[in-house]
């Protein structure tokens, strides 16, 4: 059996404030997951008790991998450490020796586009693109088989966000990794994932489920067109329109199929016409 992050009826509070309710979702190996929500709907929140950073309350969660890895929103990189170290971090606290940690850590910069000079420098000598391409590399050096992702790529520019959107692609079609990731980009999200699922807030809950690749196949293989159209289709949906903030009427007749039974199907919103 591969292995599987699955979690049922899980719950989260802060004091008395409420930020995660009911949560539901399985993610298998090789799959990506993507949570799309208002800000304060609790998807941080969830992604720290996936990664174990926080105490479960109530529910459940079994996590089947044996090493997952965090990307944070910022690249976190420690300012004493050359960016070479930096990705070497993770390979240290493994136990691995210098000659070993400083091999792979060069192979995976070159990977994500750092050259030696950089690999040398200290993280406030390197430009933001850089520092996120060094977090990308800290992360996959680990060859982990999960890796949970808080809007990594959210403050890089469109050239540099679609070459590391390129090679998390290559990395997981190579490598049958699980990427569970938060994202504000719902056309992110559309590239990236096979499910994405929509949050709303107060309390954090998911209510909308989609199943990407029923309608556009794998991620690596769907082309700029699909994205668009699937990415226009999302937009037609209640659920993600709320989430979003947008007060739209939905366009033409276009349903995504959804997945759960407890989820309001898709067609509810693409079934009324056009005012």
């Amino acid at each position: 059996m591969s292995a599987r992050l699955q979690l049922t009826a899980v719950s989260h509070a802060y004091a008395l404030r409420s930020v995660l309710e009911n949560i539901r979702l399985s993610l298998p190996a090789g799959r990506t997951l993507a949570l799309v929500g208002p800000s304060g709907c609790g998807k941080t929140t969830l992604l720290h008790l996936c990664a174990g950073l926080l105490t479960l309350q109530e529910g459940q969660l079994n996590n089947d991998f044996q090493r997952p890895s965090v990307m944070f929103q910022q690249p976190r990189l420690l300012p004493w450490k050359t960016t070479l170290d930096n990705i070497a971090l993770g390979l240290k606290a493994s136990g691995a020796s210098k000659i070993q940690r400083q091999q792979r850590a060069r192979a995976m910069a070159q990977a994500v586009g750092l050259d030696d000079l950089s690999l040398e420098q200290f993280p406030h000598e390197l430009s933001g693109g850089m520092q996120s391409r060094a977090a990308l590399a800290r992360a996959l050096v680990l060859s982990p088989d999960l890796l949970l992702m808080d809007e990594p790529f959210s403050a890089l520019d469109i050239g540099l966000k679609s070459q590391l959107h390129r090679l998390l692609l290559s990395h997981q079609n190579e490598h049958g990794l699980a990427v569970l990731m938060i994202t504000h980009d719902l056309m992110e999200a559309v590239r990236l994932a096979d499910s994405v699922l929509v949050m709303a807030a107060e309390p954090g809950r998911i209510v909308q489920t989609f199943d990407i690749s029923a309608t556009a196949g794998p991620a690596r293989c769907r082309t700029e067109l699909e994205i668009h159209q699937t990415t226009a289709q999302l937009l037609q949906d209640a659920a993600v329109r709320d989430s979003f903030g947008l007060d739209l009427s939905p366009a033409a007749d276009c349903p995504l199929p959804t997945q759960d039974s407890h989820t309001r199907p898709a067609t509810a919103a693409s079934s009324r016409a056009r005012p």
